[in-house]
């Protein structure tokens, strides 16, 4: 059984409106959520209270916080930019059906391969690429990514100011 059919069996249905919590750092969550309608935000608050945003998540894209998967707490927060839908499926049933079907545990190996190449790419692009650079491939990523989220946060997600980005826009029109 894959995680689709784990998440249509198991899963319960969650509907959010804007600016609502999936859970929070610091909470507990022992669920997988995959997104079936609306755009979230995935972000870490600093003790200094400075918010770095890990990820944006669009339909069909699944998040879990590994670390509250293994019974610890939350390490980031995850909030719905949008009135959204989601598919709760706790991990139990993941693991239970996983140790007695190849499929499962396949479908759980290519999630885990999925989370760790995002995050090598994530991290790639911060170590080695200009912003600007990191800017182009967010576009290619998501092409209609300024209609779904505000320039703050698409400049936080970049690890730049807003009036940088502003800065990379105008060359960017300028270039082309």
């Amino acid at each position: 059984m894959n995680l689709s059919q784990l998440a249509e069996m198991y899963g319960e249905s969650l509907s959010l409106s804007k600016m609502s919590y999936v859970f929070s750092q610091g909470e507990k969550s022992d669920s997988i959520y995959v997104v079936t309608e609306g755009v979230l935000k995935a972000f870490y608050i600093s003790e200094d209270g400075k918010e770095y945003i890990k990820s944006f998540l669009f339909v069909g894209d699944t998040i879990a916080s590994l670390k509250a998967l293994r019974g610890n707490a939350c390490s980031f927060s995850l909030l719905c930019l949008r009135d959204c839908k989601l598919l709760k499926l706790p991990y139990k049933y993941v693991l239970e059906n996983a140790s007695r079907d190849i499929e499962t545990a396949n479908s759980v190996i290519e999630l885990l391969m999925a989370f760790s190449m995002k995050k090598e790419q994530r991290e790639y692009e911060f170590l080695c690429l200009s912003a600007e650079q990191r800017y182009q491939n967010l576009l290619k990523r998501t092409p209609n990514i300024h209609q779904e989220v505000t320039q703050n946060d698409i400049a936080r997600y970049l690890g730049i100011t807003p009036v940088a980005l502003s800065r990379i826009k105008k060359l960017r029109v300028i270039k082309n």
